[in-house]
Protein backbone atom coordinates (compact mmCIF):
# COMPACT_ATOMS: atom_id res chain seq x y z
CA UNK A 1 0.00 0.00 0.00
CA UNK A 2 1.39 3.57 -0.45
CA UNK A 3 0.87 6.57 0.72
CA UNK A 4 0.62 10.37 0.21
CA UNK A 5 3.65 11.40 -0.62
CA UNK A 6 4.95 14.44 1.99
CA UNK A 7 6.47 17.64 0.52
CA UNK A 8 10.35 17.27 0.35
CA UNK A 9 12.45 19.46 2.36
CA UNK A 10 13.43 22.04 -0.18
CA UNK A 11 9.94 22.66 -1.36
CA UNK A 12 9.06 22.99 2.35
CA UNK A 13 12.24 25.63 3.17
CA UNK A 14 11.52 27.40 -0.21
CA UNK A 15 7.57 28.13 0.56
CA UNK A 16 8.46 28.87 3.88
CA UNK A 17 11.18 31.46 2.43
CA UNK A 18 8.30 32.97 0.16
CA UNK A 19 5.55 32.97 2.77
CA UNK A 20 8.11 35.07 5.10
CA UNK A 21 8.76 37.10 2.27
CA UNK A 22 12.55 36.56 2.94
CA UNK A 23 13.39 36.64 -0.64
CA UNK A 24 13.61 32.86 -1.54
CA UNK A 25 16.20 32.79 -4.42
CA UNK A 26 14.66 29.90 -6.42
CA UNK A 27 10.89 30.38 -6.98
CA UNK A 28 8.57 27.54 -6.38
CA UNK A 29 5.36 26.57 -8.92
CA UNK A 30 3.19 28.76 -6.56
CA UNK A 31 5.53 31.83 -7.39
CA UNK A 32 6.91 31.03 -10.99
CA UNK A 33 4.55 31.73 -13.50
CA UNK A 34 7.18 30.00 -15.93
CA UNK A 35 6.57 26.15 -14.03
CA UNK A 36 2.46 27.36 -13.95
CA UNK A 37 2.51 28.26 -17.86
CA UNK A 38 4.49 25.16 -18.68
CA UNK A 39 2.33 22.77 -16.95
CA UNK A 40 -0.92 24.52 -17.84
CA UNK A 41 0.05 24.22 -21.68
CA UNK A 42 0.44 20.38 -21.44
CA UNK A 43 -2.62 19.15 -23.33
CA UNK A 44 -3.39 15.44 -23.55
CA UNK A 45 -5.79 15.54 -26.24
CA UNK A 46 -2.52 16.25 -28.49
CA UNK A 47 -1.17 13.54 -27.21
CA UNK A 48 -3.92 11.37 -27.88
CA UNK A 49 -4.15 12.17 -31.03
CA UNK A 50 -0.40 11.15 -31.42
CA UNK A 51 -1.01 8.08 -30.25
CA UNK A 52 -4.09 7.24 -31.73
CA UNK A 53 -1.72 7.75 -35.52
CA UNK A 54 1.23 5.53 -33.99
CA UNK A 55 -1.13 2.76 -32.89
CA UNK A 56 -3.23 2.66 -35.84
CA UNK A 57 -3.51 -0.45 -38.84
CA UNK A 58 -2.08 1.87 -41.26
CA UNK A 59 1.57 1.56 -39.45
CA UNK A 60 1.32 -2.05 -38.87
CA UNK A 61 3.25 -2.17 -35.28
CA UNK A 62 6.15 0.03 -36.50
CA UNK A 63 8.26 -2.55 -36.80
CA UNK A 64 12.26 -0.46 -36.89
CA UNK A 65 13.34 -0.89 -40.69
CA UNK A 66 9.91 -1.22 -42.15
CA UNK A 67 8.22 0.69 -44.62
CA UNK A 68 5.84 1.78 -41.83
CA UNK A 69 8.48 2.96 -39.58
CA UNK A 70 10.14 5.36 -42.50
CA UNK A 71 6.71 6.72 -42.60
CA UNK A 72 6.35 7.55 -38.91
CA UNK A 73 9.99 8.77 -38.52
CA UNK A 74 9.06 11.40 -41.34
CA UNK A 75 6.41 12.39 -39.79
CA UNK A 76 8.29 13.09 -36.37
CA UNK A 77 10.67 14.98 -38.25
CA UNK A 78 7.99 17.15 -39.84
CA UNK A 79 6.67 17.33 -36.50
CA UNK A 80 9.52 18.79 -34.67
CA UNK A 81 10.66 20.75 -37.75
CA UNK A 82 7.76 22.57 -37.32
CA UNK A 83 7.98 23.63 -33.69
CA UNK A 84 11.42 25.36 -34.53
CA UNK A 85 13.84 22.52 -33.26
CA UNK A 86 17.35 22.64 -34.28
CA UNK A 87 19.63 20.06 -35.38
CA UNK A 88 21.92 19.19 -31.84
CA UNK A 89 25.13 20.18 -33.56
CA UNK A 90 26.81 19.51 -30.58
CA UNK A 91 26.31 15.61 -32.02
CA UNK A 92 27.63 16.60 -35.02
CA UNK A 93 24.20 16.13 -36.90
CA UNK A 94 23.07 18.23 -39.14
CA UNK A 95 19.58 17.43 -39.46
CA UNK A 96 17.09 15.90 -37.30
CA UNK A 97 17.94 12.77 -38.07
CA UNK A 98 20.76 10.35 -36.45
CA UNK A 99 21.28 7.44 -39.03
CA UNK A 100 22.51 3.97 -37.72
CA UNK A 101 22.53 0.47 -38.64
CA UNK A 102 20.95 -2.10 -37.53
CA UNK A 103 21.47 -5.87 -38.23
CA UNK A 104 18.71 -7.09 -40.29
CA UNK A 105 18.03 -10.56 -38.49
CA UNK A 106 17.42 -8.36 -35.58
CA UNK A 107 15.17 -6.79 -36.78
CA UNK A 108 11.29 -7.56 -36.42
CA UNK A 109 10.11 -7.52 -40.08
CA UNK A 110 7.39 -9.45 -41.50
CA UNK A 111 9.79 -9.49 -44.52
CA UNK A 112 13.39 -10.22 -43.16
CA UNK A 113 16.39 -8.84 -45.74
CA UNK A 114 18.61 -11.82 -45.77
CA UNK A 115 21.38 -12.10 -42.62
CA UNK A 116 24.38 -10.13 -42.74
CA UNK A 117 23.12 -6.96 -44.24
CA UNK A 118 22.15 -3.74 -42.26
CA UNK A 119 19.07 -2.15 -42.31
CA UNK A 120 18.88 1.90 -41.60
CA UNK A 121 17.67 2.88 -38.93
CA UNK A 122 17.26 6.42 -37.01
CA UNK A 123 16.65 8.80 -33.75
CA UNK A 124 14.59 11.74 -34.62
CA UNK A 125 16.12 14.58 -32.53
CA UNK A 126 15.67 18.09 -32.16
CA UNK A 127 16.83 20.56 -29.53
CA UNK A 128 16.09 24.45 -27.93
CA UNK A 129 19.47 25.73 -27.77
CA UNK A 130 20.50 27.27 -23.95
CA UNK A 131 22.58 29.57 -22.95
CA UNK A 132 24.83 26.78 -21.67
CA UNK A 133 24.89 25.11 -25.07
CA UNK A 134 26.60 21.77 -24.27
CA UNK A 135 24.85 21.67 -21.01
CA UNK A 136 21.84 19.15 -22.25
CA UNK A 137 19.30 17.74 -20.72
CA UNK A 138 17.74 15.24 -22.85
CA UNK A 139 13.67 13.88 -22.71
CA UNK A 140 13.89 10.05 -24.55
CA UNK A 141 11.19 7.70 -25.31
CA UNK A 142 11.21 5.30 -28.22
CA UNK A 143 8.78 5.48 -31.00
CA UNK A 144 9.01 1.59 -32.05
CA UNK A 145 7.27 -1.23 -31.82
CA UNK A 146 7.00 -4.91 -31.83
CA UNK A 147 5.12 -4.92 -35.54
CA UNK A 148 3.24 -8.24 -36.57
CA UNK A 149 2.72 -11.21 -34.93
CA UNK A 150 4.68 -13.54 -37.21
CA UNK A 151 2.55 -16.86 -36.48
CA UNK A 152 -0.75 -14.75 -36.12
CA UNK A 153 -1.12 -11.97 -38.32
CA UNK A 154 -2.17 -9.77 -35.12
CA UNK A 155 -0.35 -5.95 -35.02
CA UNK A 156 0.96 -5.18 -31.90
CA UNK A 157 -0.48 -0.79 -31.63
CA UNK A 158 2.10 -0.34 -28.39
CA UNK A 159 -0.16 2.22 -26.99
CA UNK A 160 1.40 2.45 -23.74
CA UNK A 161 4.77 0.52 -24.72
CA UNK A 162 5.70 3.08 -25.95
CA UNK A 163 3.71 5.71 -27.95
CA UNK A 164 2.51 7.22 -24.77
CA UNK A 165 6.09 7.88 -24.40
CA UNK A 166 6.96 9.48 -27.63
CA UNK A 167 3.43 11.25 -27.53
CA UNK A 168 4.59 12.86 -24.56
CA UNK A 169 7.92 13.50 -25.54
CA UNK A 170 6.59 15.48 -28.69
CA UNK A 171 4.79 16.97 -26.56
CA UNK A 172 7.11 18.41 -24.21
CA UNK A 173 8.97 19.46 -27.83
CA UNK A 174 5.27 21.74 -28.45
CA UNK A 175 5.29 23.46 -25.04
CA UNK A 176 8.87 24.24 -24.55
CA UNK A 177 8.57 25.50 -28.06
CA UNK A 178 5.99 28.11 -27.49
CA UNK A 179 8.63 29.71 -24.56
CA UNK A 180 9.73 32.72 -24.92
CA UNK A 181 12.38 32.36 -22.42
CA UNK A 182 15.57 30.52 -23.17
CA UNK A 183 16.56 27.66 -20.91
CA UNK A 184 19.83 27.67 -19.04
CA UNK A 185 20.62 24.72 -20.82
CA UNK A 186 20.23 22.75 -24.36
CA UNK A 187 17.08 20.94 -23.77
CA UNK A 188 16.79 17.71 -26.13
CA UNK A 189 13.91 15.85 -27.62
CA UNK A 190 15.15 12.41 -28.55
CA UNK A 191 12.88 9.87 -30.07
CA UNK A 192 14.96 6.53 -30.45
CA UNK A 193 14.57 4.27 -32.88
CA UNK A 194 15.31 0.36 -32.57
CA UNK A 195 14.66 0.19 -29.19
CA UNK A 196 12.26 -2.75 -29.24
CA UNK A 197 14.82 -5.08 -31.33
CA UNK A 198 17.54 -4.28 -29.05
CA UNK A 199 18.42 -0.69 -27.80
CA UNK A 200 20.37 -0.11 -30.55
CA UNK A 201 18.87 4.36 -30.99
CA UNK A 202 20.27 4.70 -27.15
CA UNK A 203 23.58 2.86 -28.15
CA UNK A 204 23.84 5.42 -31.09
CA UNK A 205 23.03 8.48 -29.17
CA UNK A 206 25.54 7.10 -26.04
CA UNK A 207 27.78 6.74 -28.38
CA UNK A 208 27.95 9.89 -29.94
CA UNK A 209 27.81 11.71 -26.73
CA UNK A 210 30.97 9.78 -25.65
CA UNK A 211 32.21 10.20 -28.93
CA UNK A 212 31.36 13.99 -28.22
CA UNK A 213 33.13 14.61 -24.81
CA UNK A 214 29.73 15.38 -23.88
CA UNK A 215 28.42 12.26 -21.03
CA UNK A 216 29.35 14.56 -18.51
CA UNK A 217 27.57 17.22 -19.21
CA UNK A 218 24.15 15.24 -20.65
CA UNK A 219 21.38 14.07 -18.44
CA UNK A 220 18.24 12.17 -19.62
CA UNK A 221 14.88 11.32 -18.44
CA UNK A 222 13.68 8.71 -20.63
CA UNK A 223 9.60 8.30 -20.35
CA UNK A 224 7.93 4.96 -21.27
CA UNK A 225 4.65 3.39 -19.87
CA UNK A 226 2.72 6.39 -19.01
CA UNK A 227 -1.20 5.36 -19.68
CA UNK A 228 -1.64 1.92 -17.99
CA UNK A 229 -1.72 -0.06 -14.74
CA UNK A 230 -4.27 0.02 -12.01
CA UNK A 231 -1.87 1.93 -9.88
CA UNK A 232 -2.10 6.04 -8.91
CA UNK A 233 1.25 6.94 -8.56
CA UNK A 234 4.05 8.35 -10.63
CA UNK A 235 7.22 5.94 -10.54
CA UNK A 236 10.78 7.01 -11.38
CA UNK A 237 13.65 4.56 -11.50
CA UNK A 238 16.97 5.79 -11.14
CA UNK A 239 19.55 2.61 -10.10
CA UNK A 240 20.64 4.41 -7.05
CA UNK A 241 22.92 5.89 -9.17
CA UNK A 242 24.67 8.44 -7.91
CA UNK A 243 24.83 10.77 -10.64
CA UNK A 244 20.88 10.79 -10.97
CA UNK A 245 20.67 12.51 -7.66
CA UNK A 246 19.91 15.75 -8.87
CA UNK A 247 17.45 14.76 -11.21
CA UNK A 248 15.26 12.76 -8.98
CA UNK A 249 15.21 15.60 -6.36
CA UNK A 250 14.16 17.83 -9.25
CA UNK A 251 11.10 15.04 -10.37
CA UNK A 252 10.64 14.93 -6.70
CA UNK A 253 9.81 18.52 -6.05
CA UNK A 254 7.97 18.83 -9.01
CA UNK A 255 5.74 15.76 -8.29
CA UNK A 256 5.22 17.04 -4.71
CA UNK A 257 4.57 20.93 -6.08
CA UNK A 258 2.09 19.58 -8.75
CA UNK A 259 0.70 17.27 -6.03
CA UNK A 260 1.39 13.74 -7.92
CA UNK A 261 2.32 11.41 -5.39
CA UNK A 262 5.95 9.70 -6.38
CA UNK A 263 7.47 6.48 -5.75
CA UNK A 264 11.09 5.58 -5.63
CA UNK A 265 12.29 2.73 -7.58
CA UNK A 266 15.95 2.06 -7.71
CA UNK A 267 16.39 -1.55 -8.32
CA UNK A 268 16.27 -1.29 -12.65
CA UNK A 269 15.51 0.74 -15.11
CA UNK A 270 14.01 1.56 -18.36
CA UNK A 271 16.01 -0.13 -21.38
CA UNK A 272 16.89 2.96 -22.82
CA UNK A 273 18.06 4.14 -19.21
CA UNK A 274 19.89 1.07 -18.72
CA UNK A 275 21.93 1.26 -22.17
CA UNK A 276 22.77 5.22 -21.12
CA UNK A 277 24.14 3.70 -17.69
CA UNK A 278 26.67 1.65 -19.62
CA UNK A 279 28.02 4.40 -20.78
CA UNK A 280 28.31 6.03 -17.35
CA UNK A 281 25.84 8.94 -18.43
CA UNK A 282 23.05 9.83 -15.35
CA UNK A 283 19.58 8.80 -17.44
CA UNK A 284 16.38 8.08 -14.75
CA UNK A 285 13.01 6.45 -16.64
CA UNK A 286 9.47 7.88 -15.28
CA UNK A 287 6.47 5.99 -15.80
CA UNK A 288 2.84 5.87 -14.39
CA UNK A 289 2.26 3.13 -12.15
CA UNK A 290 1.17 -0.74 -13.26
CA UNK A 291 3.07 -2.12 -9.78
CA UNK A 292 5.04 -5.19 -11.55
CA UNK A 293 6.09 -5.83 -15.04
CA UNK A 294 4.40 -9.26 -14.65
CA UNK A 295 0.99 -7.76 -13.84
CA UNK A 296 0.97 -4.68 -16.49
CA UNK A 297 -2.22 -5.88 -18.15
CA UNK A 298 -1.22 -5.42 -22.64
CA UNK A 299 2.84 -5.64 -21.90
CA UNK A 300 3.82 -6.19 -25.72
CA UNK A 301 0.34 -7.37 -26.20
CA UNK A 302 -1.96 -7.02 -29.17
CA UNK A 303 -4.50 -5.81 -26.50
CA UNK A 304 -2.00 -2.52 -25.74
CA UNK A 305 -4.55 -0.62 -27.77
CA UNK A 306 -4.65 3.70 -27.61
CA UNK A 307 -8.46 2.82 -26.25
CA UNK A 308 -7.18 1.48 -22.62
CA UNK A 309 -4.85 4.36 -22.27
CA UNK A 310 -5.22 6.39 -18.80
CA UNK A 311 -5.29 10.09 -19.57
CA UNK A 312 -5.01 11.04 -16.30
CA UNK A 313 -1.51 9.15 -15.45
CA UNK A 314 -0.21 10.51 -19.13
CA UNK A 315 -1.08 13.95 -18.20
CA UNK A 316 0.56 14.13 -14.92
CA UNK A 317 3.86 12.51 -15.86
CA UNK A 318 3.78 15.03 -18.79
CA UNK A 319 3.41 17.57 -16.31
CA UNK A 320 5.82 17.08 -13.68
CA UNK A 321 8.34 16.06 -16.33
CA UNK A 322 7.95 19.92 -18.07
CA UNK A 323 8.45 21.17 -14.09
CA UNK A 324 11.44 19.28 -13.36
CA UNK A 325 13.11 19.81 -17.23
CA UNK A 326 12.59 23.46 -15.87
CA UNK A 327 13.99 23.06 -12.59
CA UNK A 328 17.36 21.29 -13.94
CA UNK A 329 17.74 23.64 -16.98
CA UNK A 330 18.16 26.88 -14.98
Amino acid sequence: MSFPRPLSVAVVIALLLAGAGCGASTPTAQTDPMLTSLTDAVDVSRMMETIDYMTSEELRGRAAGSPQSSELELFLEESMAELGLAPVEQLGLDSLRQVFPVPAESCLLEDTPPAGEAVDCANILGMIEGQAADDMIFLTANYDGLGVDPNTGSIYPGADYNASGAAAVLELAAVFSSLEEKPGKTIVFALLGAEECGGYGAAALAESLETGGLRDSARIINLEGLGAGSGDYMDVWDLNYRKNRPTVEAIDEAAALLEVELELGGERLGTPASTFFLFHIPAVTVDWSWFERDDHPDFHLSSDTADKIREEGLQQVTEVVAAATWMLSR
